[in-house]
């Protein structure tokens, strides 16, 4: 019996092995396949191309017999290319060649100069650069006797009209957001800044997923050493596939185990445009709606884009209120827990009686009770976040009313302690970017367990730790604490924490990299 079950064990590992080799070998022959040059031979070249995708039921090739009897292929992938412009562009020109022109080479080049005109046309020889522009929604024009394909590049799949950023909701100012469809973002783009140095330079990341990007940048605004950075570490990005521009963030961070972002991302042009004016690169992939900013510094991420649209006494007043936020929802509970623990002194002696009486029936530590509120709001905002729009603000909102109220009467969380948890999560969730309250939760939660260690003095060395890492992450050169760190007073108030009246924003100040830090920016590590 144990022979024969370890037989059968030698057999299962014999067919797995066999199979991983022969997947291997299937894998890489089709490597190999794609990197060929197209056959003179029509047929040859569709029976090739369509063995390379597999055969897929949504490959599309159509054959055609021209006058002077040369054999033409048409190869699309359904729902890629919008059918009319097919036939518009394609099939009419191809039945209207005139009866002079009746040799494959005669037929190409009447295509090229006159028959496809109208439509962005290049030429492909290889199977590979076939394949991608195939998934990019062109169409393939293949001439029997020709070793070369023409892409007519018309790509009309289906995707989402341009709408409001979920992310990024303003009450005055522009409601057009970005798409998952390059093209849509850049006309976005050079719409706003309508401007001959606007430069735009393409990339291609991902092994698999080959996806296009975008490098925006103004000429004459930008640091060129800056530029050539981002252009060096783009082409160090070494991925299967790439989808979203967080994956390249790693890859653009000279910290990438921070917790803190050290880009900014936008789904609004007009944010994109006014970081262009300023000087700045922005990043674009398709198949995704969200732009990176570089550099970006830790003031930006206290902006809103409303900000600039309302007068600037109540844009610097939101801003100032946001930098209050981070302050409470970072060391709020923290603050409280050291205090009632450590420094009864501080507190005025009728509060103090309010505090140790509500505190009475609470049977663990403080500390204890702020971590189980805090961890408490946490999911409730998850829940609220995952939930359908419709519900979800009402779950956030009720439910934290419910469980708070439950847990004071049960005698599980003191009333202060359920207020200032619920103070803290409110001031969390007021920055315009939620993708940084997340390691100012983060540094929440240590700050709160030092604060029940040792008291304040404990907080103070656990912030100024916060601080000095603050200051020594770089966003592609340039201090990220900056203007603060290095101090330039004058530009920290120029736009950093206060909004200036438009009339001081006449012509927008180049974001150079103070003394030129990106020059010697390092890699980033590995």
């Amino acid at each position: 019996m144990a022979n024969r079950n370890l037989l059968d064990r030698l057999t299962h590992e014999i067919h797995t092995a066999s199979s991983r080799l022969g997947a291997y070998l299937d894998g890489w022959a089709a490597d190999r396949a794609a990197v060929e040059p197209l056959p003179h031979r029509l047929d040859e070249a569709t029976r090739r191309l369509a063995a390379l995708l597999g055969h897929a039921s949504d490959l599309h090739i159509r054959h055609l017999r021209l006058r002077g009897q040369v054999r033409v292929a048409v190869a699309v992938i359904d729902g890629l290319a919008v059918d009319e412009l097919i036939h518009r562009f394609v099939l009419v020109p191809l039945g209207s060649i005139p009866a002079g022109v009746n040799t494959p080479d005669e037929v190409v080049r009447w295509l090229v100069r006159r028959g496809l005109q109208g439509t962005r046309l290049q030429q492909a020889r290889r199977f590979d650069d076939v394949v991608r522009e195939l998934h990019r929604g062109s169409a393939v024009v293949l001439v029997d006797s020709v070793d070369r394909a023409l892409i007519v590049d018309f790509s009309g799949f289906e995707h989402r009209l341009p709408e409001e950023p979920a992310t990024e909701v303003v009450t005055r100012g522009p409601r057009e957001g970005f798409t998952e469809v390059l093209r849509t973002n850049l006309a976005a783009v050079r719409r706003r800044l309508a401007d001959h140095r606007l430069r735009v330079e393409d990339f291609e990341v991902g092994r698999l997923s080959h996806s296009r990007g975008a490098l925006l940048y103004v000429l004459g605004r930008a640091d060129p050493l800056l530029v050539e950075t981002l252009r060096r570490r783009l082409a160090a990005v070494d991925l299967d596939t790439v989808v979203d521009t967080s994956q390249l963030a790693s890859f653009l961070s000279g910290r990438p185990w921070s917790p803190f972002m050290q880009y900014r991302s936008t789904e609004r042009p007009d944010v994109c445009t006014a970081a262009l004016a300023e000087g700045r690169v922005v990043l674009m992939l398709d198949g995704t709606p969200f732009a990176l900013i570089v550099p970006a510094t830790f003031w930006d991420f206290l902006q809103s884009p409303e900000d600039y649209y309302l007068r600037w006494p109540f844009g610097t007043a939101m801003r100032l209120l946001r930098l209050f936020a981070v302050l409470v929802s970072v060391s709020g509970l923290a603050l409280y827990v050291a205090i009632v623990n450590y420094h009864h002194e501080l507190i005025p002696t009728n509060l103090l009686v309010t505090i140790l009486t509500s505190r009475a029936a609470v049977p663990y530590p403080t500390v204890v009770e702020a971590i189980i509120l805090n961890v408490g709001f946490d999911l409730l905002r998850e829940a609220g976040a995952r939930m359908p729009r419709g519900i979800g603000g009402a779950l956030s909102v009720v439910g934290a009313l419910v469980v708070g109220e439950a847990m004071v009467r049960g005698g599980l969380a003191s009333a202060p302690m359920v207020v200032l948890a619920a103070t803290t999560a409110v001031a969390t969730l007021s920055l315009p970017t939620f993708a940084v309250t997340v390691p100012f939760r983060l540094i929440s939660y240590a700050l709160l367990l030092l604060g029940s260690a040792l008291g304040l003095f404990v907080i103070a060395v656990g912030v100024t730790a916060v601080v000095g890492h603050l200051s020594s992450l770089e966003s592609v050169g340039r201090p990220f604490l900056a203007p603060l760190a290095p101090w330039r007073g004058e530009a920290l108030l120029e736009d950093a924490l206060v909004r200036l009246p438009w009339r001081r924003h006449r012509k927008q100040v180049p974001f150079v990299p103070v003394e030129r830090t990106v020059g010697r920016a390092a890699e980033p590590e590995p």
